[in-house]
């Protein structure tokens, strides 16, 4: 799926859930928009599945950085129910000469890698809620995407369930948090049309801050991470690849 066309449709979840809650009085709904840049670093380790590829590939952890990565996160309250939406877009650093398969000493199948990273979900807070200090129960939809430079698509998505975090350490600082399990992860794309890999677990966190520099303005920052574990079909083994890095942005409160 393009940027492009996944940006539509991403706006348009969260157009349906501002009309969906503006049936209900506007005081008692609650929400934010923010715009992130996101320096971001992929490592993969998958020895098994590389040495027996075609051409054979040394047996090493591969990792590569990337500058060019842009995404947005969303939040609607209302009162103890909420709807969140957080993506990341973006493409990883060329390396030269990476991409030589004959020349394992210097391949690198990350260079020039272009990922998409989504979670949509919905939840209900145990503990306070709205847009104040809140502990909730969430269940969604997750879904990252990656196009190699060497090969052809692969995306990987599932059922998703966590808890969304939110605390007020002063008036000018508030800690943020969440963390996701998807425990049925489903690949698709060249992965899954060679047979080549099954999907295992994801799991995915954020620790960030914000601080306000006006009523409806903030300026928010933190890490991002995402561990994803499938099974190479061949051998039975791991191959495992981690997605993080940290994030500055700025938030817009409704």
């Amino acid at each position: 799926m393009s940027i492009k066309k996944t940006c539509f449709v991403l706006a348009g979840t969260l157009l349906t859930s501002l009309v969906t809650t503006s049936l209900v009085q506007a005081e008692d709904v609650k929400g934010s928009l923010s715009i992130l840049y996101s320096p971001h670093k992929t490592d993969l380790s998958a020895p098994g599945y590389l040495s027996k590829s075609n051409p054979p590939q040394l047996p090493i952890d591969h990792e590569n950085t990337g500058r060019e990565y842009y995404g947005f996160q969303g939040e609607v309250n209302y009162g103890k129910y909420l709807l969140s939406i957080d993506y990341l877009s973006g493409t990883s650093d060329t390396i030269a000469g990476a991409l030589d398969t004959s020349t394992p000493t210097v391949f690198n199948p990350l260079s020039y890698e272009s990922s998409e990273v989504l979670d949509i979900s919905a939840g209900y807070s145990i503990l306070g809620g709205g847009s104040a200090d809140k502990l909730a129960c969430t269940v969604g939809y997750f879904r990252m995407w990656a196009s190699p430079a060497i090969s052809p698509p692969n995306w990987y998505d599932g059922i998703e369930i966590g808890l969304k975090g939110k605390y007020s350490v002063h008036k000018s600082l508030a800690l943020t948090g969440a963390i996701g399990y998807v425990p049925d992860v489903s690949v698709h794309g060249y992965m899954k049309d060679y047979d080549l890999m099954t999907g295992k677990y994801l799991v995915n966190y954020t620790i960030g801050a914000e601080v306000p520099l006006g009523a409806d303005i903030n300026v928010v920052g933190g890490y991002k991470s995402l561990r994803a574990v499938n099974r190479v079909v061949l051998d039975g083994s791991d191959a495992v690849v981690k997605f993080s890095g940290y994030y500055i942005g700025g938030s817009y409160n409704f």
